[in-house]
């Protein structure tokens, strides 16, 4: 706000020199402040016109920042062994970071299981980035080792996971989450410690310190970033659909 008074008074102030140039060595200080705050009083649309501006100026940077950054790191976001979902060889592509404790990320994923449900040209990429505890790390460890190991059980139990109500309490929680989704804990447990779930990790880590992504649920839909949660549907098909116009994500 401050911002946009102080650029509403520079163009106020000039203009007002610029009108009456003999009068302007005998405005002062407070002269202008009054003119200013007398325009701002009888014309107040004007701040919400300049807000709304700037905002779009803004969100229009950002865009333009993480097409480029998205651009620089398509390697490590596409071309992985994170596991996936949809159709492998979809037209647009998304990339999920999120973390099996995060309650927004639970709430969008009844959204992305309807989503691919009903869009066939999607391929979906699962980038585990565990940041809000150590039973977020233990579940995202066991999920690549489930992968790892059984791959054709990874959704079930990813799914699972993302079903549990609260937070994940310990690991005995989480194998029995597992073997309820039937997983072969033991085969799992026994890849805990591969060098590849290591690298997978930290990978992602750096890629979402790199990308400014601190937090989740966080989205890449094709060249642009939605980050937090989708509110609905009609709002995660909207962005679906600007990505595919291309369109900045409303």
């Amino acid at each position: 706000m401050k911002t946009i008074k102080h650029a509403l008074f520079c163009a106020l102030a000039g203009a007002a020199l610029f009108v009456a140039p003999a009068q302007a060595n005998e405005l002062t200080k407070s002269d202008v402040e009054q003119i200013v705050r007398d325009y701002l009083v009888k014309n107040p649309e004007i701040l919400v016109e300049m807000s709304n501006a700037l905002r779009a100026k803004q969100e229009g940077q950002q865009a333009e920042n993480d097409k480029a950054m998205i651009k620089a790191h398509g390697k490590e976001l596409f071309a992985t062994k994170d596991p996936e979902a949809g159709n492998p060889k979809g037209k647009l592509t998304l990339v999920e970071f999120f973390d099996y404790n995060c309650g927004y990320c639970k709430r969008a994923h009844p959204l992305i299981q309807q989503l691919l449900a009903a869009d066939k040209d999607i391929r979906y990429i699962y980038k585990q980035f565990p940041i809000l505890s150590q039973s977020s790390a233990y579940a995202a460890r066991a999920a690549l080792a489930v992968q790892l190991t059984q791959p054709e059980k990874y959704q079930a139990f990813h799914d699972a996971l993302y079903a549990h109500q609260g937070p994940l309490a310990d690991e005995a929680q989480i194998k029995q989450i597992a073997e309820g989704a039937g997983v072969n804990w033991s085969k799992a447990e026994a890849r805990f410690k591969d060098a590849s779930i290591d690298k997978a990790l930290g990978t992602n880590r750096a890629l979402a310190e790199a990308m400014g992504i601190s937090g989740t649920p966080a989205f890449i839909i094709g060249d642009q970033i939605l980050r937090g949660a989708p509110r609905d549907m009609a709002s995660l098909t909207g962005a679906i659909e600007d990505v595919r116009a291309g369109r900045a994500i409303q």
